[in-house]
């Protein structure tokens, strides 16, 4: 009916608080996770909005963001986030390790300009994008998301990090 019961969260970039939140989604276990876009972070909070942990940090390197804003937790606990500034999808497990990413800036299949809002189906076979700058929806696989190919020489390089 739309009754209000309670409310959590103020301005600032300790955890629990936050500097324009924009997405949010429960999960496994009934966690709260929230997309903090200017804090470069996810958070997530038991139902009640009592602070569990946070990550992220502003960045292009993986489980970094710039500017994430939408965020969807899958069926399988997955949580996938939309990172508008760095024109990507990356996904974590439920307490906040880096699992994968797709994407990159562009107009082509699996590129976005400004990728906003994302869902997952509730059988998780799909997972929708709204990609803001190209007017448009694209829809992947979680099993095949859209990839780069990556040369010999960048794959050396990441495991040199």
């Amino acid at each position: 009916s739309g009754s209000f019961i309670d409310r959590w969260g103020y301005r600032g970039s300790g955890g629990g608080e936050f500097d324009n939140p924009t997405g949010v989604d429960v999960g496994l276990m009934n966690a709260v996770y929230v997309a903090d876009a200017v804090n470069n972070r996810v958070e997530y909070f038991v139902t009640e909005g009592s602070f569990v942990d946070k990550w992220g940090s502003y960045g292009s390197r993986d489980g970094e963001f710039k500017n994430p804003y939408g965020l969807a937790v899958g069926p399988s606990g997955l949580v996938f986030v939309t990172d508008q500034a760095n024109a990507r999808v990356q996904y974590f497990t439920f307490q906040g390790s880096f699992v994968g990413k797709w994407g990159s800036y562009g107009e082509g299949s699996g590129q976005f300009k400004y990728p906003s809002g994302i869902d997952v189906a509730p059988g998780g076979g799909r997972i929708y994008v709204v990609d803001y700058h190209n007017d448009r929806v694209q829809y992947f696989r979680p099993d095949n998301p859209a990839v780069v190919p990556a040369s010999l020489g960048r794959i050396k390089a990441l495991m040199a990090n």
